[in-house]
């Protein structure tokens, strides 16, 4: 359970509303532990299933409209509901304004941010940060990108997690096999180094059984559009293609404007073991932290370590079939839950409000990394 020593908590939260999102599982996971949890969603103001180019071309046209309409009812809820905390999951359309009228009724505000950089994400993201009061990183960089570009010294590193209710072991029948089955998979939006690791992987296997899930995956152009699944896979589907591809690609993003790194590990690092997939991750120190290469993961640095890799366990399934069990093992039994980094964020949040004027550094091992002050 998560709990603070004195009452259960009003938390009023910013996040998506669709079960797979990393921060509904966060909205779920606190209200699993028996607090309240208002959501004002930002990606409900903004539109997130918006395909067609009208509707596109009318949301640039009115945002600042939906900007100013989301953050009014960000400040309404506030002074309606005098929450305890104001926790925001990335929140790239709330504006200081908010943030103030939340502390102004007695809450602590809080991010939690999972991307790589703050600065990629829209303008409003860089004028809020400096105004919470604890801003939690899934970025082990994000620490010194914080102190560096804001001055910033309250924050913490927490990792990515797996959510229970959505990455599991889905039973899947003959048409999630047709649907899903392959040999090689990767799901993620677009970016220019995975479209060039992709593209040398069917150059030197051009009959590899590929499948790519995703967004904006036409900007990869016609080498790859025979793989290319061009709409995203969520929730439980996703959980199910994972399970379903003999071998999961875990490529990791490249460092983007006002970032010190690209990234070390994902939330697929976490996700892809525990729906009991074969995970072929960059290698990097960092998830060698969490996962045995070779015996709970198979990694890879660059385009012909990852095709010799997947040549290889492609035809070695039973090695394939020991890391799958041993890497879902590994994942769910060793604290690596949605719940737990849950609990561990609201532990902070309560020295926060226990403490407001001495923000004591927290504890091992979720935030072993925290900054301190100059």
């Amino acid at each position: 359970m998560i709990s603070l020593p004195d009452r259960p908590l009003r938390i009023l939260m910013v996040c998506d509303l669709w079960q797979g999102s990393d921060s509904y599982a966060l909205a779920r996971a606190f209200r699993r532990a028996g607090h309240s949890v208002t959501i004002v969603s930002d990606s409900a103001y903004w539109g997130r299933e918006w395909r067609s180019r009208v509707l596109r071309a009318a949301r640039w046209l009115l945002q600042s409209f939906i900007i100013r309409d989301f953050n009014d009812a960000l400040v309404a809820k506030a002074e309606a509901l005098n929450p305890h905390l104001l926790f925001v999951c990335k929140g790239r359309l709330v504006e200081p304004r908010a943030i103030e009228a939340a502390r102004r009724a007695g809450a602590v505000v809080a991010l939690w941010w999972p991307d790589v950089s703050f600065f990629a994400h829209g303008p409003l993201i860089p004028r809020a940060v400096p105004l919470y009061d604890w801003v939690f990183t899934t970025k082990t960089f994000g620490l010194a990108d914080l102190r560096a570009k804001f001055g910033f010294a309250n924050a913490s590193f927490v990792p990515h997690a797996f959510n229970p209710e959505v990455h599991h072991l889905f039973r899947c029948d003959a048409s999630d096999e047709a649907r899903y089955g392959c040999e090689v998979s990767f799901i993620g939006t677009w970016s220019p180094k995975k479209q060039a690791l992709l593209e040398a992987l069917v150059a030197t296997r051009p009959g590899v059984k590929l499948k790519i899930w995703g967004m904006q995956w036409e900007k990869a152009g016609a080498r790859l559009a025979p793989w290319v699944e061009s709409r995203e896979v969520l929730g439980a589907e996703y959980a199910k293609a994972i399970r379903l591809s003999k071998i999961n690609l875990g490529i990791l993003s490249e460092v983007r404007k006002g970032a010190s790194s690209g990234d070390l590990i994902t939330a697929r690092t976490f996700h892809i073991p525990a729906c009991g997939g074969f995970m072929l991750h960059e290698r990097t120190t960092e998830a060698r932290e969490y996962f045995v290469e070779g015996r709970e993961c198979a990694m890879f640095e660059g385009a012909a370590e990852m095709v010799a890799q997947v040549n290889y366990y492609l035809d070695h399934p039973s090695e394939r079939e020991a890391i799958v069990e041993a890497g879902r093992q590994r994942c769910v039994n060793s604290g690596n839950s949605v719940d737990e980094r849950a609990r561990a964020m609201l532990a902070q949040i309560g020295r926060l409000r226990s403490e407001p004027h001495e923000l004591a550094p927290p504890p091992a091992p979720y935030f072993a990394k925290a900054v301190s002050a100059p």
